[in-house]
């Protein structure tokens, strides 16, 4: 099939999503301009340094059973990569567990949790609400695991009420949290057989060999300026002037005045709902505050990412830096990227410096840490938009949020925040590979859910 005949792109936003599409289109011939509003390219997955430490946002790697995706890993990183074989725990009942649960779970489960757990599996009850959260687990993983971790743990991270999550958060979040297709996770009895497997699931990850995960943007970034794309950073799009039902002018804050023949919108929705004179939809971003924690010496456990439910600890998740590559760190000293949800503009967003005396206590708390007096240095950073909230009426909300861009011939949504999208970076990088070819070539686009299966 031959080429459409447009040939010029603006891409609003620098993540893995923006970034692989204008590489791919570049490499078809288009004229590429990508515009990010922060003072590097990255999205939710640059990396942050201070010193010699080197920090994520949360746990970050790459793990794809999809060719043309791992191919175009390879492509990128040119031998620049790490594998890397996980290792990650869930802190649940006062004690540590690997995560997904091997068979030493059984000998640390506290008696009266497996009892309750036990009667759960054999009084299976079904959903009476197939779009509830609360119904789905409750009638997967029982009523024991719910109220014990699943409940209080959601609720501490999206900052919504479990009975107001929809379905999809589970469906989605669970797969994400598991990573590999083999380990089966999807209901309280896959629970126990992989508990029970004679020998576990290993899991590796490809993970850039220096830099951080942000390697990996920052050399798609140096290879699209190469070809000639243009990445324009600490600027937004101010206005869109519309003519035929198309955007003719992309106005950005920097005065630049640019006419492309289709737009690509990865950014928050509500910001295009404004600059198209559009009623903001009812949808709604989580954002993350990152306490990127110098220490001396060793953490008290050894896990790449931890997930805490307990409702009286305000984080949710700790990545050890120097569990994922040695070098994220100096010799003899660790980083820990403590991850607290909130929304912006609330109070933790504004003052995030007032809960560091809680966090650092509440990681002695858990041992994680033998101390505060072991941690010499704490940075924070605000990372907006990081997660879609998966309310009841999500669906609903973005189909309207959708419409808002159908009207308009070239314009077209992509990636996590773009598509509102609970989603990984293999994902996004599919979804792009989708649009390059559906901008050059015409080809239809697959549903979100289809990347999930790939």
């Amino acid at each position: 099939m031959n080429k459409l005949s447009s040939k010029s792109v603006v891409i609003v936003g620098a993540g893995v999503a923006g970034l692989t599409l204008g590489y791919l289109l570049k490499k078809e011939g288009w004229e590429v301009t990508v515009i990010e509003r922060d003072k590097t390219v990255g999205g939710l997955a640059r990396s942050f340094q201070y010193d010699d430490f080197i920090f994520d946002i949360g746990p970050k790697r790459f793990h794809t059973d999809d060719k043309e995706v791992l191919a175009f890993l390879h492509e990128i990183l040119q031998g620049d990569h790490l594998i890397v074989t996980r290792a990650s725990s869930v802190y649940m009942f006062g004690k540590y567990f690997d995560w997904p649960l091997n068979s030493k779970a059984l000998f640390k489960l506290p008696p009266s949790i497996m009892i309750r757990s036990f009667i759960d599996l054999i009084r299976k009850r079904e959903a009476q609400n197939n779009d509830s959260f609360s119904e789905y687990t409750r009638s997967r993983y029982g009523e024991t695991l719910y109220r014990l971790f699943f409940k209080p743990y959601t609720e501490k991270f999206l900052r919504i009420p479990c009975e107001q999550v929809h379905v999809d958060w589970a469906k989605t979040g669970i797969n994400r949290a598991v990573i590999d297709k083999r380990v089966k996770s999807e209901s309280l009895l896959d629970l126990v057989k992989t508990v029970l497997l004679p020998a576990p699931v290993k899991t590796e990850f490809i993970y850039p060999s220096y830099g951080g995960f942000g390697t990996f943007c920052k050399k798609l970034e140096a290879r699209l300026r190469e070809m000639g794309g243009k990445i324009l950073l600490q600027t937004t799009v101010s206005q869109l002037n519309i003519q035929d039902h198309m955007i003719s002018e992309v106005l950005l804050t920097d005065g630049t005045r640019l006419r492309p023949d289709y737009v690509v919108w990865s950014g928050n929705l509500l910001n295009l709902a404004q600059l198209l004179s559009q009623p903001a939809p009812r949808i709604k971003y989580l954002s993350t505050i990152c306490y990127n924690i110098k220490m001396k010496g060793d953490p008290l456990q050894r896990a790449q990412w931890i997930y805490y439910g307990g409702a009286d600890l305000r984080m949710s998740r700790v990545s050890i830096t120097r569990e994922m590559a040695s070098y994220m760190a100096p010799e003899g000293m660790s980083g820990l990227c403590v991850e607290v949800t909130c929304l912006e503009g609330d109070e933790v967003w504004k003052t995030p410096e007032n809960l560091v005396p809680q966090i650092l206590l509440d990681l002695a708390r858990v041992k994680l840490i033998s101390g505060v007096d072991c941690i010499f240095g704490v940075h924070i950073e605000r990372i907006r938009d990081s997660y879609p909230i998966y309310d009841l009426d999500y669906r609903k909300n973005f189909s309207q949020a959708a419409r808002i861009a159908k009207p308009f011939k070239n314009l077209k949504l992509l990636g996590r925040t773009g598509a509102f999208w609970y989603n990984n970076s293999d994902h996004s990088m599919k979804m792009s590979m989708d649009m390059a070819r559906h901008l050059s070539y015409g080809h239809a686009m697959a549903e979100k859910d289809e990347y999930f299966k790939a």
